[in-house]
């Protein structure tokens, strides 16, 4: 579905395939609206279950006695697509979280009306993470939408390790593999079997967007800008740059090398841990949620011994992750009639006593990340975290410093094949020639920019590419918020 499609919506023929596609029975055709005293919240955070449940819904509903709250978890696409039903059919659950819908910006969906303000319902500016909303990510014409309980400073390309595996290779678990070539070294030696007994590494391929987000963080490794494969200098699309190319070489790599797993082109993330997780590989790039999944789903692969490394770099010198600040995660829908609830439950989120219970679900890093340190948490998600503070630096985002950027994103329509769609083509044997395939991707999105700019213009819009130009970007630092006035 394109960008457009998703925040507009879809004919009724399509709305009803996907309502069969996404539910299989139609429940969620019942659902939504936050009727009566019933607030209904939607999210993708399956580790987060019992935390939510016991920890901010159930004393919330015992302090008022007439709310219930009732969650809904799915997988990213099929909420994603859940979403797209309630909102054509105005069921809409009272909170829900983006995951599933292709990275439209937040912004675009304010524009349309998906989201109500909640900063005049609660005290989000003067709670702890108050000093953490940004105009055009979480507020809008002055009215705060949304709040991030979780931190900016992550990545979802973190080395994982099956301690396990890594020892019987002959391999000291606490060295790190620190070059993208020792990273292949430590994936051949723990290969082994002649019938395949256990794989180096696992790559779940059938995700496109999971490719596109590995390739992003390797070419970042490599040196690349980002996040968004932009040259802050000029405001240009790099996606064909040699940063790039060279990251989806290094894939190509390690399947040349019959260290990843052959399964890997039928697997999802969560296929891939579960694959993980039986011992059938020994190293696993994901994000810090990935050892809060196991304890919820794999624990017994927790209990065998579970360790991750620094995010290697193709030289010993180290380059920087860059990640936008942390984007709001939950929002509160436009037809809920319990914003001033659904406000109150979130604002429980910023506090420490709940951030010390995120923390301890071992999901994203919580948004006050210095709690980690006295969480109940597993070593390696404590190590995992403190990597971040190493490897990763807040980058531009062009929507808070122009606001009409949104505009031009909700415009430009999806361009394939994409970045995910080249590297899928790529490891699947379908064409080898990555350097013009990434360099005809980039011809065509800097086109379909080019043609979104001029659309938005006609329309009163002041924006051009300079709005992606960020001149006093340092590689080394965060680009806060000081930097955009200074811009």
């Amino acid at each position: 579905m394109s960008r457009r499609r998703f925040i507009g919506g879809t004919g009724a023929g399509v709305l009803a395939a996907m309502l069969t596609a996404c539910t299989g029975g139609g429940q969620l055709s019942q659902a939504g609206g936050g009727a009566g005293g019933s607030l209904q919240w939607w999210d993708q955070f399956r580790p987060l279950t019992k935390m939510l449940q016991n920890d901010l819904f159930a004393p919330y509903m015992k302090e008022h006695t007439g709310i219930k709250i009732e969650r809904r978890q799915m997988d990213a696409p099929d909420l994603g697509q859940a979403l797209q039903v309630a909102r054509r059919s105005n069921q809409m659950p009272d909170v829900h979280s983006l995951a599933g819908l292709g990275g439209v910006s937040p912004a675009a969906l304010v524009g349309s009306g998906w989201f109500q303000p909640i900063g005049k319902l609660a005290d989000f500016q003067g709670s702890p993470v108050g000093q953490m909303l940004y105009d055009g990510i979480h507020r809008f014409n002055g009215e705060i939408y949304s709040f991030p309980p979780f931190s900016g400073r992550w990545h979802d390309a973190v080395p994982w390790f099956n301690t396990a595996l890594i020892k019987e290779a002959g391999l000291d678990p606490e060295e790190e593999p620190g070059t993208w070539d020792k990273l292949r070294d430590i994936a051949r030696r723990a290969t082994k079997g002649t019938a395949g007994d256990v794989y180096g590494m696992v790559v779940p391929s059938k995700d496109p967007e999971y490719l596109a987000a590995l390739v992003h963080r390797l070419a970042m490794t490599a040196g690349a800008p980002g996040p968004g494969a932009i040259d802050w200098k000029t405001g240009k699309y790099i996606f064909d740059s040699d940063e790039y190319v060279a990251a989806v070489e290094f894939l190509v790599a390690l399947h040349t090398d019959k260290v990843v797993h052959p399964a890997s082109p039928s697997m999802g993330p969560r296929d891939a841990r579960a694959r993980w997780a039986a011992g059938q590989a020994a190293i696993y790039l994901w994000g810090a949620w990935f050892i809060g999944g196991l304890l919820v789903d794999e624990p017994e692969a927790v209990k065998r011994g579970v360790g991750v490394w620094h995010i290697p770099c193709p030289e010993p010198t180290r380059n920087f992750v860059y990640n936008p600040p942390q984007p709001g995660t939950f929002w509160v829908s436009s037809q809920s009639k319990q914003a001033k609830t659904a406000a109150e439950v979130l604002l429980r989120m910023t506090g420490k006593e709940f951030q010390l219970k995120l923390a301890a679900a071992m999901d994203q890093p919580p948004a006050l990340a210095d709690v980690v340190a006295e969480a109940d948490v597993h070593a390696s998600y404590r190590r995992c975290v403190a990597n971040f503070q190493d490897d990763v630096r807040i980058g531009p985002v062009p929507e808070v410093g122009t606001p009409g950027v949104w505009q031009v994103l909700a415009e430009m329509r999806d361009v394939h094949p994409n970045l995910g769609d080249i590297v899928q083509s790529v490891l699947t044997g379908s064409t080898s020639d990555i350097a013009g395939e990434l360099r005809r991707f980039t011809e065509k999105m800097t086109a379909e920019r080019e043609r979104a700019i001029e659309v938005v213009r006609k329309k009163g819009v002041q924006v051009g590419v300079d709005a992606w130009v960020f001149g006093n970007w340092d590689p080394k630092a965060d680009y806060g918020q000081q930097a955009y006035a200074e811009r």
